[in-house]
């Protein structure tokens, strides 16, 4: 069954969301990590995945992709096919048995630390970084900026919570050197781009691997449902099962204020607002793109086929 939206629609709801909740007062505040952030922004980006976008908003605004990097370091993952490497080493019994407990209270999450030491190159901190943000860039079809005051200052606080012993004492597994992957993954967290880019950057997702505008695969389609499924289970800080039930469409967000949704063979929708919840999440974009799924009447989990003539 196929059921046809037209682009003005979404345009119309896009719109009327943004007016809806440009001037909404949230209880929250800006991530204390974020320095002279404007907390009134507020920007909503769909892009199809044949490239037309919508927007509205303070679309062009830099904002950390903090979790939202893992999207992209998990397609690297699967594209280097690891977890087929990894057992070339270890016998499942054996990794099962010794992945360690998972520390907690953290500045830094342990599973992201633990998936970019899996990446290659290992025991190569630049060609770790490398990789990844060339993903990062191949999705979006644009450069993310690095916030080298936000990469240096959650760098000095991850030093002082001794975050590497910590991870040791715990026997928590890691696939890399302990310094590498936390520093990766800390600088991956602060790189910043636009709610633009980040709605490209799942537009790409949702075509498979190739990027609307430049038409290039970015990486095999074949391995884009494990990523949005990646998505779907590691949703929004604490929020994952509200927020797949209530909104239909697996998304990640960032502490920055950024949410990136992604509905495979039809768009990504990104939206931005710096005002966080406790959990760390931005409670205007939370709802800005829970609501246009909402209106449109859309769920991944719908059988019919959607498109947007």
């Amino acid at each position: 069954m196929e059921r046809h939206i037209k682009l003005a629609d979404v345009e119309a709801v896009v719109k009327d969301v943004y007016e809806k909740y440009k001037d909404l007062e949230v209880d929250g505040e800006t991530d204390p990590r974020l320095k002279g952030v404007d907390a009134s922004k507020f920007g909503i980006a769909v892009t199809l995945t044949d490239g037309r976008t919508v927007t509205v908003g303070d679309v062009d605004t830099l904002s950390p992709l903090g979790a939202i990097s893992l999207v992209p370091a998990f397609a690297v993952h699967r594209e280097q096919k690891l977890d087929k490497q990894n057992k070339q080493h270890c016998c499942k019994r054996c990794l099962k048995e010794n992945q360690g407990e998972k520390p907690k209270n953290l500045p830094i999450s342990p599973s992201g630390v633990r998936l970019v030491s899996k990446i290659q190159p290992r025991g190569d901190a630049d060609g770790k970084y490398d990789v990844i943000e060339d993903m990062i860039e191949g999705m979006m079809g644009s450069a993310p900026e690095l916030n080298d005051a936000l990469y240096e200052s959650m760098s000095k606080t991850n030093i002082a919570a001794n975050v590497e012993n910590e991870l040791a004492a715990a026997e928590y597994t890691l696939y890399d050197d302990a310094p590498i992957a936390i520093d990766t993954y800390t600088k991956m967290e602060a790189l910043q781009a636009t709610t633009r880019q980040m709605a490209m950057m799942g537009a790409t997702l949702a075509a498979d691997g190739r990027n609307p505008i430049s038409g290039e695969y970015v990486f095999d389609g074949e391995i884009a449902p494990k990523v949005t499924a990646f998505m779907a289970v590691h949703g929004p800080s604490h929020l994952s099962k509200p927020w797949l039930i209530k909104s239909g469409l697996p998304a990640k967000s960032s502490f920055g204020g950024a949410l990136m949704g992604v509905y495979p063979g039809v768009m990504a929708i990104a939206a931005y607002s710096p005002v966080v919840n406790d959990d760390g999440v931005s409670v205007k974009a939370f709802k800005a793109v829970h609501h246009i799924m909402k209106h449109l009447d859309l769920n991944v989990f719908d059988s019919a086929k959607i498109i947007i003539d």
